[in-house]
């Protein structure tokens, strides 16, 4: 897949080098030489260029990629000239960094459906460790309330079998999937461990030590299960 990223600070940066990463094709802009040329050899192509200049931005391949990135996370106009800038010249998805509530407000009025919050992001991740430690593995906010986390095993919950456990009734979130230590034999036919994701849950199935529990809800149940 084929993406723009707009604004090369750290946030901008990072989704060029992980969407580059997975294999996508990134084109890097930014108003920054030093930025432009610190992230060129990384990604597909980055271009020194004002994103409020029309004619600048014209030269961009808007309509051919799937994807536009707009990152800036302080000047509330610029970013607001530039999606306005996009969407005139047909940019079919636009994930925009929210600045404020009001820069949210105005940007979904041009028409933006894809807000970034970052910083609203890395606060509920903190809460999620600071709840659960280093017990904590990853969290992805699905909604405003109901997130995704992916924990290692509480000792109390191994050895019981998941009708036993009853998570929903219990902490008030689901269990969607279980990643277990697998043998596998490896291209040399030499046999490994590897986390492998077991989605099919049947009430019978037992959690191992060593097993790392994917969970949906809300703070409120993390807790709860923290609190075992």
């Amino acid at each position: 897949m084929k993406y723009i990223v707009i604004g090369l600070g750290s946030l901008g940066r990072e989704i060029a080098n992980n969407q580059t990463k997975i294999g996508n094709e990134v084109i890097g802009v930014d108003i920054n030489m030093h930025r432009v040329e610190n992230i060129k050899n990384n990604i597909a192509g980055a271009i020194c260029l004002d994103s409020t200049d029309e004619d600048g931005l014209k030269l961009l391949p808007i309509k051919e990629v799937d994807a536009i990135f707009v990152t800036y996370g302080k000047n509330f106009g610029i970013s607001v000239q530039t999606v306005a800038l996009l969407k005139s010249f047909g940019a079919s998805r636009l994930i925009v960094r929210s600045i404020s509530p009001i820069h949210e407000t105005v940007i979904r009025s041009i028409g933006v459906a894809e807000i970034m919050t970052p910083e609203k992001d890395f606060s509920a991740m903190y809460v999620a460790q600071t709840i659960l430690g280093d017990r904590c593995l990853q969290w992805d906010r699905i909604t405003d309330t109901h997130h995704l986390f992916k924990i290692k095993t509480p000792g109390v919950l191994v050895n019981q079998s998941i009708e036993t456990i009853d998570v929903e009734e219990n902490f008030d979130i689901r269990l969607v999937a279980i990643e277990r230590l697998t043998e596998v034999k490896n291209m040399l036919g030499m046999v490994q461990k590897q986390y492998m994701v077991i989605q099919r849950l049947t009430n019978d199935l037992v959690i191992e030590q060593e097993d790392i529990l994917v969970i949906f809800g809300k703070i409120e149940g993390l807790k709860k299960l923290a609190s075992l």
